[in-house]
């Protein structure tokens, strides 16, 4: 990658949040993820506790934001080699741009078109995660700290969240899930998500990401025991089966390899 190249993306990856939290405090726009929760209520709906997770993953992508752009004060011959730059590439500012125009679109009632937003806010993080190679190459504990979780955090919870966005949508759009009625059609979409994040588990080894997961189970789970919602014991039951299915694969996984890694 070009001197040029680099400077060019760190500047734009500088430039771009900041712009995205100009046009969110311009637009006045306050809608959260769980906006058309009670609008269009659904049993895959996660209790409001979940989106809290925003914490963190803004935590972790502040620390890329910064870690980034460490060296962009220094002059040429002082330049560090930041080959993770030029993998996640433009997706950074990308990914930025999807969730603004995601986030109008949803506070104004759009909901296909904002939906059509967050299936490009899921592929430019995608992008990024898959270019980074997340757990397939060595990397520095701090390079992990500052780079990976982040991005392993929200590919995670974006995966999750164009799930239930989508979800949305059909409600809205009158889809019946006829003959298994909606229960058995929220089952058949738990049971996907779990399949997705334990594909990446045993693929990449990414226990943030299937952390995130079990994180989304929960929170659908403990809406679900809201006495304020109405009873579906078989959905219930599922997405507790489902949570410590993933809490047991997980640890069991993690304990294993920790245990071959101090062997070898």
């Amino acid at each position: 990658m070009s001197l040029q190249r680099k400077v060019v993306l760190q500047v734009t990856n500088l430039l771009t949040p900041l712009l995205c939290g100009l046009v969110f405090i311009v637009s006045g726009v306050q809608a959260t993820e769980s906006v058309f929760t009670d609008t269009y209520p659904k049993l895959l709906s996660p209790a409001g506790f979940t989106f809290a997770i925003w914490g963190p993953i803004f935590i972790f992508q502040a620390a890329f934001y910064f870690y980034q752009a460490r060296d962009l004060y220094l002059p040429a011959e002082r330049k560090l080699d930041m080959p993770y730059v030029e993998e996640v590439g433009p997706f950074f500012p990308l990914s930025w741009l999807s969730t603004t125009v995601w986030f109008i679109l949803w506070a104004a009632g759009l909901i296909w078109p904002a939906i059509a937003a967050m299936y490009a806010y899921l592929l430019t993080t995608l992008a990024a995660y898959l270019r980074l190679g997340i757990n397939l190459r060595e990397r520095s504990l701090r390079e992990h700290l500052f780079v990976t979780v982040g991005w392993s955090m929200l590919a995670g919870w974006v995966t999750a969240a164009t799930i239930v966005n989508t979800t949305t949508g059909l409600v809205s759009a009158g889809f019946n899930p006829a003959p298994i009625g909606e229960a058995g059609w929220t089952i058949v979409v738990l049971t996907m998500t779990l399949i997705i994040y334990l594909l990446v588990l045993f693929t990449r080894n990414d226990y943030v990401f299937a952390g995130v997961g079990g994180w989304a189970l929960l929170g659908i789970l403990a809406e679900r025991l809201n006495p304020a919602n109405s009873p579906q014991p078989e959905v219930t039951l599922f997405a507790a089966a489902a949570l410590c299915a993933a809490a047991v694969i997980i640890i069991v996984r993690f304990v294993r390899r920790s245990a071959k890694s101090q062997e070898m």
